[in-house]
């Protein structure tokens, strides 16, 4: 009896040390897949690596591997040159001391706060406000700085995962605006930036030809009076015969409806009459898909 339970112990002590041979293997693995990485990003292309690329290594291994991996690399010779600097807003990136100052990981910590600080008003001015942000207010931010070197960082943000989410979209002036797709979609956005514009015929025109070239379908012209546009209703009319009336746009064609007296606009660029009077009555017959396509 004695004998088989030191047997048993013996035995639970043989499957103890092979599962910490196992941990110290996928520790082992981990730190060197992230020093490789630090290393890489350090040397080649002078940048730090986010505190996140841990979290994606160790997401799915056990906690006493991920426990081995953060107790086991500060203090392992192999990874000597593997140090992390904490920005202000606590921040956490990794960079090889053999590739990079700490002097120069903490100017480029400073410029991580910079696209953090980016990122944070173009995001706020999206889900609070539901706008874009124009490009002279990122450099608003920062006037003491050059604009080159904002968009430098900006050029930077577009491609780190942790900022994808940050679009840019153009106006016809040539105007740059931001905006998060977390917030706005992107077809909500080129509204926006056509309205920003302040160019009321233009922005009617260039909605119009959209919808007929994409659906097809015309549209009715209530929509220019909502939120998106800011048209006023006693406004539209003029507005309506300026764009019908203008030389740029001779293929917006209006149309109205025979029993409902609504009023429609489409391109003949993209569709044709017969066409668009068949789509706006089956409109007016269905109001909840009027203007569904444009939000």
């Amino acid at each position: 009896m004695y004998q088989g339970l030191k047997t048993g112990i013996e035995g639970r002590q043989e499957v103890e040390t092979a599962y910490e041979i196992a941990v110290k293997e996928q520790a082992a693995e981990v730190m060197a897949k992230l020093a490789h990485t630090v290393r890489s990003n350090s040397k080649k292309h002078g940048s730090l690596t986010p505190g996140e690329m841990l979290t994606v290594l160790i997401k799915d291994l056990p906690e006493s591997v991920q426990k081995a991996v953060r107790t086991r690399m500060p203090n392992d010779a192999a990874y000597r040159d593997i140090k992390t600097i904490m920005t202000s807003s606590r921040q956490i990136f990794f960079y090889s001391l053999a590739h990079m100052s700490a002097t120069d990981a903490e100017a480029k910590g400073r410029i991580e706060e910079t696209k953090l600080i980016i990122a944070e008003k173009i995001r706020r001015d999206s889900r609070v406000t539901i706008s874009l942000t124009p490009l002279n207010a990122i450099y608003a931010l920062w006037p003491e700085m050059r604009t080159v070197k904002i968009c430098s960082i900006m050029n930077e943000m577009q491609a780190q995962e942790c900022y994808r989410d940050v679009k840019t979209v153009s106006a016809c002036s040539g105007a740059l605006y931001l905006y998060s797709d977390r917030h706005i979609t992107d077809k909500y956005a080129v509204l926006l930036a056509r309205t920003a514009v302040n160019d009321t015929c233009t922005t009617i025109a260039h909605t119009v030809r959209e919808e007929s070239r994409i659906y097809p379908r015309p549209i009715n012209i209530t929509a220019f009076t909502s939120q998106v546009f800011g048209i006023p209703p006693a406004s539209l009319e003029p507005c309506i015969v300026r764009v019908l009336n203008h030389p740029e746009f001779t293929d917006i064609r209006k149309l109205i409806h025979p029993e409902t007296q609504a009023v429609y606009l489409y391109s003949n660029q993209y569709m044709k009459e017969d066409h668009a009077f068949s789509v706006m009555k089956w409109l007016e017959e269905t109001p909840s898909k009027r203007n569904a396509s444009l939000f």
